[in-house]
């Protein structure tokens, strides 16, 4: 391969690389339910969707299309706090973090 021939390939993957990042990006989403929930699961998936529909909200505020996820390795991240209840019963408080993917 010629060295004009060895620049012109770089240059264009340098541009469908450069090209490619433009379509696609990630807006951080961050979810709380307060205290309420007697389920961990549940509690966690709630603060998860919560956190996907703020990061869905910026991508559409970005004027992006967002992208639903395609697997729960791509949910996002869910951390819990208890404590006891009055009657006795445990109850929760979920933090979520999600990015859905954003075609602009």
């Amino acid at each position: 391969m010629r060295p004009s021939e060895r620049v012109g390939v770089l240059a264009l993957i340098g541009l469908l690389l450069g090209v490619s990042g433009a379509w696609a990006s990630q807006y951080p989403g961050w979810g709380d339910t307060g205290w309420s929930w007697n389920n961990k699961r549940d509690c966690c998936n709630d603060a998860i969707d919560i956190a996907a529909q703020y990061s869905e909200q910026a991508c559409e505020t970005s004027g992006g299309v967002p992208s639903r996820f395609a697997g729960a390795s791509q949910r996002g991240t869910c951390s819990a706090d208890w404590m006891q209840a009055d009657d006795g019963g445990l109850i929760y408080r979920c933090r979520g973090e999600a990015s859905v993917w954003c075609n602009n």
